[in-house]
């Protein structure tokens, strides 16, 4: 196994300390993980004030939300898409924008410049929506400020757009999600298999919810107790 090891300070992680972490419910998929590292883009996209009236806070009635591959962005948009009727776009590049109608509303997901985004494409994009009263929510690895349009008109107006930023779970967080979460999987896992498996997986939630549900199922048909060669079999395996 040739997995790159993090260095996490053990010091700080006991049983005891495991935070209180909140969930929002999503339709058809894992519950959502509400922390501080997000929770304010989980306010935006809540926001029914914003995407229902948007004019009245925003001339352009868009926002985006951006943070690292892994952080959640993809995921919190189904919470948006849950309480809004909208379309999911991957490239403008391949959207007629025909298809906006009065008050629709959009996700544009890996908004970043470049081929399916033009700049020429986001700009008429971005009329159309304010003209019909519809309104779209961006999601970026990419803040506002650090994106080059070839438009000097488009960079301002991506700039002046609300925003939020999602950041990537601190070891704690991540750590106290990891007991919960393999708990509530009635999974007997020890403090020092919990910091072990966490030490070799990506920092963000996904990896942590792909790894608990592996291992529970592993679990669930061969019947035996957790060691660390089943939990290193299982991250072999992702």
């Amino acid at each position: 196994m040739t997995l790159k090891i993090r260095n996490i300070s053990k010091q700080v992680f006991n049983k005891q300390m495991a935070l209180p972490l909140s969930f929002k419910t999503i339709k058809n998929s894992q519950n959502f993980i509400v922390s501080e590292c997000n929770e304010e883009a989980v306010r935006l996209v809540e926001n029914s004030t914003l995407w229902q009236n948007q004019k009245k806070i925003n001339s352009i009635p868009a926002a985006i939300i951006f943070g690292p591959k892994g952080s959640g962005k993809t995921h919190l948009s189904q919470i948006f898409k849950q309480y809004n009727q909208c379309e999911y776009i991957s490239s403008l590049t391949n959207f007629n924008l025909d298809k906006i109608e009065e008050g629709k509303k959009f996700i544009i997901d890996d908004f970043v410049p470049g081929k399916k985004h033009p700049s020429e494409l986001v700009m008429h994009f971005l009329n159309r929506i304010t003209h019909k009263n519809g309104s779209a929510l961006f999601l970026s690895n990419l803040s506002p400020s650090s994106m080059n349009w070839e438009l000097e008109d488009l960079n301002s107006r991506i700039r002046s757009l609300i925003c939020s930023e999602i950041k990537l779970p601190d070891d704690v967080l991540l750590y106290s999600f990891m007991v919960k979460y393999s708990n509530e999987k009635q999974l007997f896992i020890n403090d020092k298999q919990h910091i072990y498996i966490l030490e070799r997986l990506e920092r963000n939630f996904d990896s942590v919810i792909s790894f608990i549900n592996k291992l529970d199922i592993h679990s669930l048909e061969t019947k035996k107790k957790i060691s660390y060669k089943i939990i290193n079999t299982i991250l072999d395996e992702i």
